[in-house]
């Protein structure tokens, strides 16, 4: 199923903060999204989702006005992990992770085996079994980012958001998390995930959007992102590509640097 935004414009607290934007996803595609503080990239992951109205344009999902569609209907295609969460303290993180299977449950119904099934999947997937009986105001903010993961894997569904995804992880669960996403997307479902950090993209391949002051500022494969110019258009600063000579032909030899001058 496709996401398409077509001249979309959102704005907030009276401010225009996305422009125009036209972009459409693929069913299986892998979507890194970048670009400076204030681009609008979380601005537009909430527009895509119909959590945000739209000023002008359209939002579809595989042809249909998001308008048109109900929440659960949305929440069987989608799922998000926001860059923010609010609420679930005092919860169980078993309890947060079984919210995942509530587009699937009626109001007050139990969860049936199938749902058990999969929230005990997600829970393997993100390494969090041993924590499914803490509460969640007595995790670290990594542990917590793992739980919010893995309530959007319980989700099952096609799609997964992630903005940010990685911000709250040390390096060993951030690569953790690289791997399954790569897992999930050779699985065959469609990623889209706001990253700060550019070596994200890097190790998840495929396309890149970058947004600048509220507008698609370039789009295009993830080897035609490692430019430094092109980096430096978007952040206003210099950047320096390295590459390992002992990974090379492996196909992730790449990492983004900040040119930092020694003082």
């Amino acid at each position: 199923m496709s996401i398409e935004a077509e001249n979309l414009c959102v704005h907030r607290l009276g401010r225009p903060v996305l422009r125009d934007v036209s972009l459409r996803i693929e069913d299986g595609q892998c979507v890194s999204i970048i670009g400076p503080n204030g681009a609008g990239k979380s601005t537009l992951m909430a527009a895509l989702l119909g959590l945000l109205p739209a000023d002008g344009g359209a939002v579809r999902l595989h042809g249909e006005p998001i308008t048109r569609l109900h929440r659960r209907q949305i929440a069987r295609f989608i799922a998000y992990v926001p860059q923010i969460h609010d609420g679930y303290l005092g919860f169980r993180v078993r309890d947060v992770i079984e919210a995942g299977r509530y587009a699937y449950v009626d109001a007050l119904a139990r969860l049936s085996p199938a749902d058990e099934q999969a929230v005990i999947d997600a829970a393997k997937a993100t390494h969090v079994e041993p924590l499914l009986d803490r509460s969640v105001d007595t995790l670290s903010g990594g542990e917590r980012q793992k739980v919010w993961i893995a309530a959007a894997l319980a989700q099952a569904t096609p799609t997964l958001f992630l903005d940010e995804p990685s911000s709250a992880l040390d390096p060993a669960h951030q690569a953790e998390l690289i791997r399954l996403m790569r897992n999930l997307h050779a699985a065959g479902k469609t990623l889209v995930v706001i990253c700060h950090d550019l070596n994200l993209p890097l190790a998840l391949g495929s396309r890149v959007v970058a947004l600048r002051e509220g507008r698609i500022a370039w789009d295009g494969a993830v080897e035609e992102m490692r430019d430094p110019e092109l980096l430096r258009r978007l952040f206003d600063t210099q950047f320096r590509l390295h590459r390992d000579p002992e990974e090379q032909g492996r196909g992730q030899a790449w990492s983004i640097q900040l040119a930092i001058e020694e003082l």
